[in-house]
């Protein structure tokens, strides 16, 4: 027992281990505890003045100043670090080497960080090496304090991340006892294959490792999405059985609570169930409402409403009280599903909650909710106006009108009715108003004023409106509103020009530019701007986009192939339309119901059938071989077209059924 609680358990180590131990420690410079001790207590206190920022009180460190020896070598780490500082470094006999660098690492990380830096570079390398715990001190304090100036670093090869994954490997980690906090930090820095190879040599050499450690070790493999290493992981913190991260404390709870995120349903000798959950449950784990609510997220997720609200009626069995989260994935789940009377059965639900009813998330989801409802899909009998004013309605009782206002949504002598909120909209609140106002006003002169005046606020760094462009979502909808029109096509490629204008910016614009986190056009942004020059009849600037997303290394995705595989389907452009299906498939997607639609406006579908043929024998697809093959001559009655067009779609279907 150590102060009340029960000590680690008992590790037995084989003696290779002992012997690998004894060999790590035989190759360090210090070997007398005292030494240690000194400047550690030294180096605590310099972490301390500069945490605190007061003045250094250890009587050693005040006092430390480079002997003639040292500063010779402080001179050659300026000028020469991994020359003839090396080559003097090198030369210095074990006991040197000791002396000099208990000084002058000190020194260097009160005096003169950057060198410091080189310094370790140089010092950890070789056959002799400071004590890992030493090191391991001066990276935290240089990470604590200068991480943002040193991760730009760069001499040569070097830069920071490398210089301390080789001081810090885990090749050279203690194995009877490793400072934990360093550790940490490494495995939370360290890329995937460094994770992995240190996680096998803990557990191959049984290397002293606290559950918080092995924590760590966790969320990285949650995020590396291995769903059986981060299980292997916390298997082992519950056999080390650390009272303080047992399997119902916080910290193991939030960590599977990040696992449960990845769960899935699986087959299994006893029917369909989740993966990770059962698993967790033979540990010992205890579900609280966190982790059932992620439960009851990946239950909707699997389509099956049922099981979801089996789960639901699961938690209030056992005492877990649906809260702001649980209310928010059941609305997710009824707006997704467009059930609109659980949508207004949850709203009642939610207005009998004060506390539910001020979340957040929660009006933001209601909003959407009615969006999706209302504004998302305007009927051609309904009242552009009327629809406008109920979204209306619903934001006035939860925001303050002066962002619409701002972006002439509103006239300026608008005035609300009273009894409304008054705060700051959110951003998904605002982008909604536009989604709505570009839906019921469909003319290209209004979306460009509104373009106009959102694109200024945004330059200027408006609180409210310029974080709208941290997303792709904003600059999509005006695409989509400049789409339905000819005139709209200017102004809808000077969206994306402004998207892309990142890389023109002038250094004080590129500041403000990064503080609005200014999006980048995503494939959607590419594949609405390509539909609309297809849609209106303008195939050379569909292809000069096409030439951009390459230019931009941007790939297609199955909705950019679908339009144009659309886009010739319609122009009746048989050698470009078989080349766009090889090209897709090759890319590693298949035909789908919305291909074999479009198809279907083919007038002579058997010169598809012929040209995919020939590119099958070819090598590589030419269009002047296709065009000079003898395809089929064009029908001309309609029952025999619609006749060979099932034909050939028939043989098409069968041709790709491996594929499907």
């Amino acid at each position: 027992m150590v102060r009340g609680q029960p000590r680690d358990r008992q590790r037995v180590l084989r003696p290779k281990t002992v012997a690998l131990e004894k060999r790590i420690r035989s190759q360090t410079f210090f070997h007398e505890g005292a030494n240690i001790r000194t400047w550690r207590i030294a180096q605590s206190d310099l972490y301390r003045s500069k945490f605190y920022e007061r003045e250094i009180r250890n009587e050693f460190l005040r006092d430390l100043k480079p002997n003639p020896v040292e500063l010779d070598l402080l001179e050659k780490l300026k000028t020469d670090s991994q020359g003839s500082f090396r080559e003097a470094w090198e030369a210095l006999s074990k006991r040197d080497k000791a002396l000099h660098w208990h000084n002058l690492s000190l020194w260097l990380l009160k005096e003169s960080p950057e060198l410091a830096l080189e310094f370790l570079s140089v010092t950890t390398h070789g056959k002799e090496r400071p004590v890992f715990v030493m090191v391991a001190d001066a990276f935290l304090f240089l990470d604590s304090f200068y991480y943002d100036s040193l991760k730009v670093w760069r001499k040569g090869p070097h830069t920071y991340q490398s210089v301390f994954n080789a001081a810090l490997g885990p090749r050279n980690w203690p194995i009877l006892f490793l400072p934990q906090k360093i550790v940490r930090l490494y495995v939370k820095r360290a890329d995937r294959d460094a994770i992995y190879y240190a996680y096998k040599l803990v557990c191959e050499r049984k290397i002293h490792t606290k559950a918080e450690t092995h924590l760590c070790f966790m969320w990285r493999f949650i995020e590396f999405k291995d769903v059986n290493q981060a299980l292997d992981v916390l298997d082992n913190v519950r056999r080390m059985k650390q009272v303080e991260f047992g399997m119902d404390s916080q910290s193991v709870m939030r960590h599977c609570c990040k696992l449960l995120t990845l769960d899935s349903v699986q087959e299994g000798p006893e029917g369909r169930n989740f993966y990770i959950l059962p698993k967790l449950l033979k540990m010992g784990v205890r579900p609280d409402r966190d982790m059932m609510n992620v439960v009851l997220s990946n239950a909707f997720k699997t389509g099956d409403e049922q099981l979801g609200l089996d789960m639901l009626e699961y938690m209030k069995n056992n005492g877990l009280e649906p809260d702001s989260y649980t209310h928010l994935i059941l609305l997710n789940d009824a707006v997704a599903r467009g059930n609109r009377d659980r949508v207004s059965s949850l709203i009642r639900e939610i207005e009998s909650d004060e506390e539910l009813l001020k979340n957040p998330w929660i009006t933001s989801k209601i909003f959407h909710a009615h969006f999706v409802f209302t504004a998302k899909h305007i009927n051609p009998d309904d009242d552009p106006d009327a629809v406008f004013y109920s979204m209306l309605e619903m934001y006035n009782k939860l925001h303050d009108i002066t962002p619409l206002k701002e972006l002439s949504i509103l006239p300026p002598e608008y005035t609300p009715p009273p009894g409304g909120d008054n705060t700051p909209p959110t951003t998904i609140a605002l982008f909604l108003m536009i989604a709505t106002y570009l839906r019921c006003r469909r003319r290209v002169s209004i979306a460009q004023r509104l373009y106009t005046n959102f694109r200024s606020l945004v330059l200027q760094g408006h609180p409210t409106i310029a974080p709208l462009a941290a997303s792709d979502h904003v600059y999509n909808e005006f695409l989509v509103a400049f789409r339905d029109n000819p005139r709209g096509l200017r102004p809808a490629m000077r969206v994306v020009e402004d998207m892309l204008q990142t890389s023109t910016l002038t250094s004080n614009n590129r500041a403000m530019h990064e503080a609005s986190g200014h999006a980048l056009p995503s494939v959607r942004t590419w594949t609405i701007l390509m539909s609309c020059f297809i849609f209106n009849k303008q195939p050379h600037a569909a292809e000069r986009v096409k030439e951009m997303m390459a230019e931009h290394n941007v790939e297609f995705n199955k909705v950019t192939w679908n339009i144009i595989i659309s886009g010739h389907a319609c122009k009746q452009r048989v050698f470009d339309l078989a080349q766009t299906i090889k090209a897709m498939e090759d890319a590693g997607y298949v035909i789908d119901s919305y291909n074999m639609k479009a198809l279907r406006y083919l007038r002579d579908p058997e010169r598809l059938w012929v040209a995919l043929e020939e590119l099958d024998k070819l090598s590589q697809p030419s269009l002047t071989t296709l065009a000079d093959s003898k395809l089929a001559p064009p029908k001309s009655d309609k029952k025999t077209r619609d006749e060979l067009l099932d034909q050939g779609l028939k043989r098409l279907r069968e041709k790709l059924k491996p594929k499907l």
